[in-house]
């Protein structure tokens, strides 16, 4: 997310944070080819920090599934006695077949294809490549990055959106990235096929929801299924901090109506999910890790981090642990990315001083890992 460092339009604003934001400012020149690792960066004690927002925030993805379900079930019965269509064999069955009083149509129990439900249950698979961390540009560019080797890897130079000035990002199931722009608009693109951006028919400023941080969350540790998450935004100055400053939203990528879940004490920050359930904010001045109840936005748990939020920045889940980006310091041009070891040490390490881009957004699939 960017800190409306130049507002949507042109707007200088201290300091923004979303998940994945980037300010602003004019679009930043993607440098360097390759991270490098960079050990113990310093960050602000007890610091402010909001979580990646940059005037960019990656949005939701849209997921379409499709089912079908078919059924062929052919039983004979012979009749000794009268001819009949539709002759019945008395208790005659088999898995998912009725035969007394056979019927067309019929359903076997269980069987399903890609996409459809089993025992009345979406299976919600993951697509190919939704193991990565994807990463946004404030200019549009998408890349993905890899927590076990740091390597960063360019997935397309442009978008092709309507739009280019970006300002958040996040990533579903499908591999289908939802990118949200300065204007408040929302398009989708397929990561697997990065040339095709699409307008999922997203309405703007609904319920007041402008510009925010989002992030897929899955429904629980046995409903795999996600739903996407906003963080609000009031768009005044920098990232706040105080008593139902901000709100939770929710959306299903179907048909990305939103819905409000509650207020939070933070105006501004970015959000990640995991595949268990579980949701979590980059937020607040000093930066700070929230936990929230998704169901009714109450925090289950807050922790303080050593450092501080930049005009761009964004955050993802992945292995237990949490990765941040913001800017590098001293080249507000590119970031840099901090990992905090959350299911361990907690430790928090610069492990990449300068990244090809100036990031704003960062989306992660809840097919993501859940420890290392």
């Amino acid at each position: 997310m960017p800190s409306l460092n130049w507002t949507r339009s042109a707007l200088f604003v201290p300091l923004l944070a979303l998940g994945a934001c980037g300010d602003d400012t004019g679009e930043a020149d993607s440098a360097a080819d390759n991270a490098t690792d960079s050990g113990d960066d310093e960050v602000g004690t007890d610091s402010s920090g909001s979580s990646g927002e940059s005037g960019s925030e990656g949005m939701d993805s849209s997921s379409e599934s499709d089912s079908s379900s078919e059924s062929d079930s052919s039983s004979e019965s012979d009749s000794t006695d009268s001819s009949s269509e539709s002759e019945t064999t008395e208790g005659e069955t088999t898995e998912g077949e009725t035969t007394e009083g056979e019927t067309e149509g019929e359903t076997t129990e269980g069987e399903t294809t890609e996409g459809e439900t089993t025992g009345g249950q979406e299976q919600c698979e993951c697509a190919d490549n939704t193991d990565l961390i994807y990463v946004l540009s404030d200019n549009a560019e998408l890349w993905s990055f890899d927590p076990l080797t740091l390597q960063f890897d360019q997935i397309t130079a442009s978008l092709g959106c309507p739009e280019n000035a970006t300002f958040s990002m996040s990533v579903d199931r499908n591999a289908v990235a939802h990118v949200m722009f300065q204007n408040g608009d929302i398009y989708t693109i397929d990561v697997n096929n990065p040339n095709q951006c699409a307008d999922p028919g997203y309405d703007p400023n609904q319920m007041g929801f402008d510009l925010y941080g989002m992030g897929f969350v899955s429904n629980g540790m046995f409903d795999p299924c996600d739903k996407l998450y906003a963080h609000s935004w009031s768009g005044m100055g920098g990232f706040g901090e105080g008593p139902n400053l901000g709100r939770l939203g929710r959306m299903d990528a179907a048909d990305l109506v939103m819905e409000e879940v509650g207020f939070i004490d933070y105006d501004g920050g970015e959000l990640t999910g995991t595949g268990d359930g579980r949701l979590f904010a980059f937020a607040g001045s000093p930066a700070k890790l929230v936990e929230y109840d998704k169901s009714d936005a109450s925090v289950v748990a807050t922790e303080q981090l050593n450092m501080n939020l930049t005009n761009a920045f964004a955050f993802a889940f992945y292995g237990g642990d949490f990765y941040m980006f913001t800017e590098s310091q001293g080249n507000p041009f590119v970031s840099r990315v901090t990992h905090y070891d959350y299911d361990d040490t907690k430790d928090l390490d610069v492990v990449v001083d300068q990244a090809p881009i100036r990031i704003v957004g960062a989306g992660v699939s809840t097919c993501v890992p859940l420890a290392q």
